[in-house]
């Protein structure tokens, strides 16, 4: 009678327990582990994207920017009569990359300008600069906000430069040993000066780093350690013009190298989407050099400071304004200053 009854009661709770079976999920060996680290990793990514910093992974960007005026006039008091006209692009774009405690950022800006004017024939070129750099930064695992950096730039100029004057001109040469010579160009002559990439600058650094900001809101870098420069011309010159004398002086440019103490401070940031801004500073003290010149001490530090404001009017428009003022007195021992305001016509491509 009792096995009658418990085989019964077995019977009777077979459905049920079998139904309790089905509604429980598959065991699979480390899948609540890889659960709750996937979790961790989407809560971490989404945290960062709200405060406005980068994610692991790629990151690439690339726009480009059109810019162009023109201008008439004719008959009018103290100006020549003719047409003025000005285009000119900007390029754009950066590669980079993070994972964990490694960051590799890379960014290449192109800038190019052709103007005509009344007095002067043939375009000229008005602005014209390549510059390529590339950074490595590692995040220290308790400070993450320090840690060594290795980085690289090239900077050049992509067409070759020339010498224009509206009328005839004398010019006085001078050499890299100091010898001069004088020369007649005539008016409208294109004299060249340099050729394509001349001149080419590298420049190499290492040391350590400071980012204790790095948000689409704000951003500041700060490095400092060991620089090394090397300047490469192919007997190209620069206009050193001194006002006190009749003649236009030109000065042969000259190869050297240079290692020294190095310090950057870079700030950007971004307000709406819509204004974006940035400066930096970067100083070179070389304590070693190879050039032969009468410049010493303090009087061969390179410095480089650079401004830029963005404000977007539409997705195609944009109203931009960089200042670009640099020192290098190893190619020409004289404060070398670019303004632009562009209103330009923008395009995202990636």
């Amino acid at each position: 009678m009792h096995r009658v009854c418990a085989l019964s009661l077995a019977l009777a709770l077979a459905p049920t327990l079998a139904a309790a079976q089905d509604d429980q999920p598959d065991f699979v060996p480390g899948k609540d582990v890889a659960d709750a680290v996937a979790k961790k990793d989407g809560e971490k990514a989404a945290a960062a994207e709200k405060e406005g910093a980068q994610p692991d992974g790629w990151q690439l960007a690339l726009s480009l920017g059109l810019n162009s005026s023109f201008g008439h006039s004719s008959d009018v008091v103290g100006q020549p009569d003719g047409g003025t006209l000005q285009f000119g692009l900007v390029i754009d774009g950066s590669a980079d990359y993070r994972k964990g405690q490694h960051d590799w950022q890379n960014a290449l800006t192109i800038t190019h300008q052709q103007t005509k004017t009344p007095a002067i024939d043939p375009f000229v070129k008005t602005g014209d600069e390549f510059n390529l750099r590339s950074i490595y930064l590692y995040e220290l695992a308790d400070i993450r906000w320090l840690g060594p950096f290795a980085r690289a730039r090239f900077q050049t100029a992509l067409l070759p430069g020339y010498l224009v004057r509206g009328e005839d001109a004398r010019v006085r040469l001078i050499d890299v040993d100091g010898n001069a010579t004088s020369i007649g160009i005539a008016a409208q002559e294109n004299y060249p000066l340099t050729s394509a990439f001349e001149p080419f600058v590298m420049r190499q650094s290492a040391g350590a780093f400071a980012r204790p900001y790095d948000m689409k809101t704000l951003k500041l870098l700060i490095t400092a350690g060991l620089g090394a420069q090397e300047v490469i011309t192919q007997g190209g010159r620069a206009v050193t013009d001194d006002d006190t004398t009749p003649a236009i002086e030109v000065t042969e440019l000259s190869d050297s190298q240079q290692l020294g103490a190095e310090v950057e401070v870079d700030v950007s940031g971004a307000y709406e989407e819509r204004l974006t801004w940035g400066a930096n500073a970067n100083v070179l003290f070389p304590f070693l050099t190879n050039a032969d010149t009468d410049l010493e001490g303090l009087e061969l530090t390179n410095v480089e400071l650079g401004l830029r404001m963005g404000y977007k009017l539409a997705k195609w428009a944009s109203l931009d304004y960089v200042l670009s003022a640099k020192r290098l007195p190893l190619i020409v021992d004289v404060w070398q200053v670019q303004n632009n305001l562009l209103l330009s016509a923008a395009f995202n491509l990636l």
